[in-house]
């Protein structure tokens, strides 16, 4: 695995940015730091290695049929470094190189900003780095890491490799730094998170005990950096922990005591801007203001974050992208439709969206066929994907001609993961069910089939729990 790194501390900025500057004009007061707040952020021409010239391309564009506004697909990045800060003018793509983005999200805000869709993707995901100018010269076209593509030619290496691997055309992008991290949280006064197992991580330094925190500064920093002694180690479980850290961050950002308080949100405004590194369109204040003003009533509640559906290379360090199951998130946002669909599924993808896994439902199991222990049969299948099976026993007849899940409404999510894994579509409400799922086995069965759970996270104003074992409920 490449070096450790959290870059989501800067793609925290790049989201909260937009958030927050949208204060300068909701009461704020603080519109007379709008010349302060230019000259904070770094502007960076991309355009010879993107589909978009995002010199010209409309930002926040209004469609005169609709009278919505045109659809936004960003990519937000992270770099160790910053160049070229605090004039303004376009800095040089070429000396941002050298460095790599070890956490990048692509955010898609929908036309009529009532909904949004993050899209983590993996650093260490291997793909077929583009072709990218630099310094005059042509580089990529080789096979490597998605977080190379920083390294080999700056910003918009990145925005062409996302072009690349989703089929959209993307102009803009946003890249945040680690000392801009440290200062946003820190001029919130600190983030609160919530531990259930103590951490002591000798790499980064962290070290903390069960419960709840607040932390600050490099502690902070220390806590979206750390891997292997947090979650199952993984980069991907990191990427959860970061996703959780951005709700909480953002829920102190728009909190009353930091919008009431004049003095911390222009400690969080000029923190949010002077670590931030855009195109030209973004990187204008101006539209900045009028981007934010058209976000002002999009709900945390309708923002969805998740990361990219991959698979693991045999190389165990890296990871491969699941094209086919990645294919309806690129869709969703080329479309501009929702993401995940309402329902459980579409004709395009019939499939439902799992999102409890096996191992958090328990499961009895009758036997509603003439086949002797067949209930016996199913209960071993389940148990080896992970379910928690409690009674094994006959049906009160044998003629169930097709497999039947029985849950209560309030279980919907259990019933749609067992439902899946019995490959049957016929399920029954039944109010009084409680927490324990019934399937009765049908003439239909053949065998209990492996399930997908859904690696997504909603609602971050309300959850911080992601399934990570690392924190505990919020």
């Amino acid at each position: 695995m490449t070096r450790s790194g959290g870059g989501v501390g800067r793609i925290l900025l790049a989201l909260v940015s937009a958030a927050v500057l949208v204060l300068t004009v909701i009461g704020a007061g603080v519109s007379v730091l709008m010349g302060q707040l230019q000259g904070n952020i770094t502007a960076v021409d991309i355009s010879d290695n993107v589909t978009s010239d995002p010199t010209t391309a409309p930002l926040n564009a209004v469609d005169e049929e609709t009278g919505t506004y045109e659809p936004l697909t960003v990519v937000l990045m992270g770099s160790d470094s910053r160049s070229g800060k605090g004039n303004g003018g376009f800095g040089s793509a070429a000396k941002i190189g050298g460095e790599r983005s070890d956490t990048t999200i692509v955010l898609h805000v929908s036309g009529d900003r009532t909904s949004a869709i993050g899209v983590s993707i993996p650093r260490d995901t291997t793909v077929t780095l583009p072709k990218c100018k630099s310094q005059g010269k042509t580089v990529g076209g080789y096979e490597g890491r998605f977080n190379q593509a920083m390294d080999i030619g700056g910003p918009g290496c990145t925005v062409k490799a996302v072009e690349e691997m989703s089929g959209l055309d993307i102009s803009n992008f946003m890249m945040v730094d680690f000392r801009g991290f440290k200062r946003i949280v820190d001029a919130v006064g600190g983030v609160e998170i919530c531990l259930s197992k103590p951490v002591d991580d000798p790499l980064s330094g962290l070290k903390l005990s069960k419960g709840k925190h607040v932390v600050e500064g490099e502690e902070a920093l220390a806590f979206v950096r750390a891997r292997k002694t947090l979650g199952d180690g993984s980069d991907t479980s990191r990427i959860r922990r970061q996703q959780a850290f951005l709700s909480s961050l953002m829920r102190t950002v728009l909190s009353s005591g930091t919008l009431l308080n004049p003095a911390q949100l222009l400690g969080v405004l000029d923190a949010a801007t002077e670590s931030l590194t855009a195109d030209p369109q973004l990187a204008d204040i101006n539209n900045l203001k009028d981007l934010a003003l058209s976000l002002k009533d999009l709900k945390p509640a309708n923002v969805t974050f998740t990361t990219i559906p991959w698979k693991p290379n045999s190389d165990g360090a890296t990871v491969s992208v699941n094209a086919k199951k990645a294919a309806p998130i690129w869709k969703a946002m080329k479309d501009d439709t929702p993401w995940p669909p309402k329902g459980a599924g579409s004709d395009e993808d019939p499939a439902p969206l799992l999102k409890t896994p096996p191992e958090k439902i328990q499961v009895d199991v009758l036997n509603g066929t003439t086949t002797p222990k067949m209930a016996k049969k199913v209960a071993r299948q389940l148990r080896k994907q992970g379910f928690v099976v409690r009674d094994v026993g006959n049906a009160d007849t044998t003629d169930y001609a097709q497999t039947t899940v029985i849950y209560d409404p309030d279980w919907d999510q259990s019933a749609k993961t067992l439902a899946a894994a019995m490959d049957t579509d016929v399920v029954q409400k039944d109010k009084k069910h409680g927490s324990i799922l019934t399937v009765i086995v049908g003439e239909d069965f053949t065998a209990v089939q492996p399930v997908e759970i859904l690696d997504i996270t909603q609602d971050y104003t309300a959850q911080v729990n992601t399934g990570d074992e690392a924190f505990c409920a919020s």
